[in-house]
């Protein structure tokens, strides 16, 4: 089974064009779940760190970037960045779906051992799931605490003391328009993590396994690919200070 989920790879499409203007040479990524989004990284010649919670994803992540990590231009820790981080900087530093599981103390935390990690001319990004009118069995069953604003991100960067570089709602309107069927497959496939702890719910989410909304038979890069979903990536474009567009993508300097 691929990623290949139409939002993930529309949110990889506007992440490389910001890469693509940004050069960095060093990144981080938090949350680094199976390793998908550190091998675009990678692949363009960036060396780094990836960090995530769960046993599993730390693993598949490791088999996916093994050549990388030969050759020592990238390291998985499986563990807790802020225990785990210590005196490195890097030049970009990037969560994935990772704030949203903090709770209000954890992000101020977050933000200012990110600030540390960062080197002077850095970029700190973030993705988030977006607008709390789209709270649903995803957001339960995945831990979530909050979905994000764009004044969130401007009372974030006041608050600790960074300028926004580049903002923008993405998905829209294609997650809108899958919104339930999405909720119905999570509802299906992981119905069951509601009665978890949302610890629990979080060291998982790093690793979903839902046919056809987290992951799809391979021979689905036929009709889903940045081909196929360019036109839907310049919807987003257009679409970028949409209120109603389902993810934030937030870069943040010092």
């Amino acid at each position: 089974m691929a990623e290949l989920a139409p939002g993930n790879i529309l949110q990889k499409m506007y992440l490389k064009e910001r890469i693509a203007q940004l050069h960095p040479k060093t990144f981080c990524e938090i949350g680094s779940g199976n390793g998908y989004l550190s091998k675009l990284f990678l692949d363009k010649g960036m060396s780094g760190r990836g960090y995530d919670l769960n046993e599993s994803a730390c693993k598949n992540n490791t088999e996916l970037n093994q050549q990388y990590i030969n050759n020592k231009q990238y390291t998985v820790t499986c563990g807790d960045f802020f225990d785990s981080v210590s005196g490195a900087q890097f030049d970009y530093i990037i969560s994935c779906m990772v704030i949203e599981h903090l709770d209000q103390d954890m992000v101020n935390k977050y933000f200012e051992n990110c600030k540390k990690a960062l080197t002077s001319n850095g970029v700190l990004a973030v993705f988030v799931p977006a607008n709390m009118k789209y709270w649903g069995i995803e957001d339960v069953i995945a831990g979530h605490f909050k979905r994000y604003s764009f004044d969130d991100f401007k009372d974030i960067a006041k608050k600790n003391s960074l300028t926004i570089s580049d903002i923008a709602g993405l998905n829209f309107p294609i997650s809108n328009w899958l919104l339930r069927l999405s909720n119905y497959l999570v509802k299906k496939n992981e119905g069951y993590k509601e009665e978890m702890t949302m610890q629990e719910q979080t060291v998982l989410s790093g690793n979903r396994n839902v046919k056809f909304k987290t992951s799809f038979p391979w021979y689905f890069k036929l009709i889903l690919n940045d081909v196929t979903m360019y036109p839907f990536h310049l919807m987003q474009k257009m679409n970028k200070n949409n209120s109603k567009s389902m993810v934030i993508y937030c870069e943040f300097k010092k």
